[in-house]
């Protein structure tokens, strides 16, 4: 038979010769010519020669990437575990560990004394927050209150806490340390607001914004309207006014009063506080009326501090200044606690 293939054509198909992949038909052509040429048989032999090598090259190959698929899975494990790990360490920080208590983060809706025992109710300001390990601390007479504050989830579902606080040898109690928020103070809970306008003291009444400031905390933009100030700072007495433009009603008038007399004990140097209103049945009159220091001190003072007594089965003893309020939160929760015993149940002593 005839053999058409040519040199170029037999080499072209030597290597699937190698390697059994040619037909039967194709195969024999490539015998047929291999047998009468002495150089395809050559290459022939040469290949077959370095075909072994090659095939071990494969298998090195073939090693390699097995390695890299071994190292590929080890290193896409190991994100994975070190990705649970922190995952598993936060959600114990959110659910289990938490951090410790802020007491901001707390509401108080009661609190009382009973037999040299305060009781207390708390609650979380955010209902996405629970409480838990409650326990207080006292060293040197001050209390303090302790917890951890957790995300809430079947293991700690509660926001709300009672607790009773022995006071035996007790002068303070704090929610969160002496860095937080002080709660009881020489022998009466102190509220928020006492705390507020403790911290709203100031030296001098020429600083507007010291009696703005009072006036922000007692809430008398909202509870008594239109309002303006005047101050009286380049002679004697230092004053503050509160001028009205419509006529205010009993309660506001009992709630400028307070004021009148919070922003004296509050503002080192003030010696009068008033307030100008239009008079009863012509309001093109105004009327002053108002709060001078020594007035107060010799007079007002002891008549609220005997009134409160008598309703309160107390017997405290009325300071010689109002001044003399502002020295501690305690002091100042009791001029509170007065003020509103006279003046109107619930005026100053809200909660929270």
């Amino acid at each position: 038979m005839k053999n058409d293939l040519t040199c170029g054509v037999v080499r072209d198909l030597l290597p699937n010769y190698v390697d059994g992949l040619l037909c039967g038909e194709s195969r024999q052509a490539v015998d047929r010519h291999l047998a009468g040429c002495s150089g395809c048989s050559c290459v022939l032999a040469s290949m077959r020669e370095t075909a072994p090598e090659t095939a071990e090259q494969a298998r090195e190959v073939d090693y390699l990437k097995r390695v890299k698929l071994r190292n590929n899975r080890r290193v896409i494990a190991a994100v994975v575990c070190t990705a649970l790990v922190l995952i598993t360490v936060l959600l114990a920080k959110l659910f289990l560990i938490g951090t410790p208590l802020q007491p901001q983060s707390v509401a108080i809706t009661e609190a009382a004394v009973e037999e040299n025992t305060l009781h207390l109710s708390l609650m979380s300001v955010e209902s996405a927050n629970a409480f838990h390990g409650w326990h207080v601390e006292t060293e040197n007479g001050i209390a303090s209150i302790y917890a951890r504050d957790v995300l809430v989830s079947p293991l700690y579902s509660s926001g709300d806490a009672d607790l009773e606080i022995s006071l035996e040898g007790v002068q303070e109690v704090w929610l969160g340390g002496v860095s937080g928020r002080l709660l009881w103070q020489d022998g009466v809970v102190i509220s928020p607001l006492a705390l507020e306008l403790m911290d709203a003291r100031a030296p001098y009444c020429g600083d507007p914004a010291a009696s703005a400031r009072i006036a922000e905390i007692l809430r008398l933009p909202d509870r008594l309207g239109s309002y303006t100030f005047r101050l009286q700072t380049d002679k004697h007495p230092y004053e503050v006014t509160l001028e009205f433009g419509d006529e205010p009603t009993d309660e506001q008038l009992n709630l400028v009063t307070c004021y009148n007399l919070l922003t004296l004990a509050l503002v080192d140097n003030l010696e009068s506080s008033l307030f100008k209103r239009p008079a009863y049945g012509d309001p093109s009159m105004t009327v002053n009326v108002g709060m001078e220091l020594d007035g107060v001190n010799e007079t007002v003072l002891p008549a609220l501090v005997e009134e409160y007594n008598a309703a309160n089965g107390a017997d405290w003893e009325p300071k010689a200044s109002i001044k003399d309020y502002t020295r501690s939160p305690a002091d100042l929760q009791r001029l509170l606690m007065v003020l509103d015993s006279f003046y109107g149940p619930g005026l100053f002593t809200r909660g929270g």
